[in-house]
């Protein structure tokens, strides 16, 4: 399913990476796409969610590419109704070694678990 985020995110000219990807100093604006832990449903161990977050980055010389960008993201994410917004979101801080603003939404992925 991340793939599918991936692809998603893609099609519309968001500038998804996964992590590990992208090298050097933000440039332009990208998010990258990070699997996180997976939880299972009280009572039962069959069904869970898979949390995922994106992570934003805008370059740290365009603190108001932020905004604009960040509402584009979560219109995309909108569209895959397999996917439920968490609520959680970081506040926008810098990141040094990037040369950028960043911020994370965190997202869920309902699944049947496996094995």
């Amino acid at each position: 399913m991340i793939k599918e985020i991936y692809d998603h995110l893609k099609a519309k000219n968001l500038n998804p990476y996964f992590p590990g990807q992208h090298r050097g100093e933000c440039e332009e604006r990208f998010c990258v796409i990070k699997e996180n832990t997976q939880v299972h449903y009280f009572n039962t161990n069959k069904l869970g969610y898979k949390l995922v977050d994106i992570i934003i980055f805008v370059p740290a010389n365009s603190y108001i590419q932020i905004e604009p960008y960040i509402k584009q993201i979560k219109a995309a994410m909108k569209e895959l109704k397999w996917l439920r917004k968490t609520g959680n979101e970081t506040p926008v801080i810098t990141d040094d070694d990037k040369k950028a603003y960043t911020m994370s939404i965190e997202y869920q992925i309902i699944k049947k678990l496996e094995g």
